[in-house]
């Protein structure tokens, strides 16, 4: 049987998937929910390829870590097989663990630029109408009470800005009209003396 196959692309990254699908699901022709074989290419690295469930834990890691940063919470992710860390210059070291006990792990360090296509590629994957991967429990689990108290820093520091020159403005009508104030009452009391005298005269 014919295997479909399918490549999601993004800068210095590449992510192939190949499968069959799963008809006993009504599954498409096309589609893919029993991978056979898949390769993350690296621009300048090894390609690491492995079973499906190395895929599945590879991209729990991956969505793991990102949140982690995101969130400016603990930045190291280990698993199974495989670990993710920062390092103080900014990069990040994945080390890959292999199910065969006679394979050394597989160390590589990366820049944020490919971390970032890393995490496209399995965007990408993750919303392919082709494929069919489960994806309900290899999402991280987000503390909703750090989303929001970030949520209302960034508001906080999106209000203060436009807040703070709506004051300024209004401080500055407010000792405008008391500036101006005085002369208009002289002016003021000057018209109504004439308009007395002329009475008078």
């Amino acid at each position: 049987m014919l295997q479909n196959n399918y490549k999601f692309s993004q800068s210095s990254v590449s992510l192939e998937i190949t499968g069959l699908p799963d008809y006993s699901k009504d599954d498409e022709v096309k589609s893919i929910s029993i991978i056979s074989q898949w390769r993350l290419s690296i621009l300048n690295h090894p390609e690491i390829e492995g079973s499906a469930e190395h895929l599945k834990s590879i991209i729990s890691a991956f969505y793991d870590y990102s949140i982690s940063l995101l969130l400016d919470q603990e930045n190291n992710v280990e698993s199974k097989l495989i670990d993710i860390k920062s390092n103080r210059d900014g990069s990040h070291t994945i080390v890959l663990k292999s199910s065969k006990p006679e394979v050394k792990p597989l160390v590589i360090i990366i820049g944020n630029a490919e971390l970032s296509d890393i995490v496209n590629c399995i965007d990408q994957l993750k919303y392919s109408r082709n494929i069919k991967l489960d994806f309900n429990d290899l999402m991280p689990e987000i503390n909703s009470k750090k989303i929001r108290f970030n949520n209302n820093i960034k508001l906080i520091n999106t209000l203060i800005p436009p807040l703070l020159a709506i004051c300024s403005i209004t401080i500055l009508s407010l000792l405008s009209i008391n500036f101006y104030e005085p002369n208009n009452n002289l002016e003021e009391k000057v018209s109504l003396a004439n308009k007395s005298m002329n009475w008078q005269y």
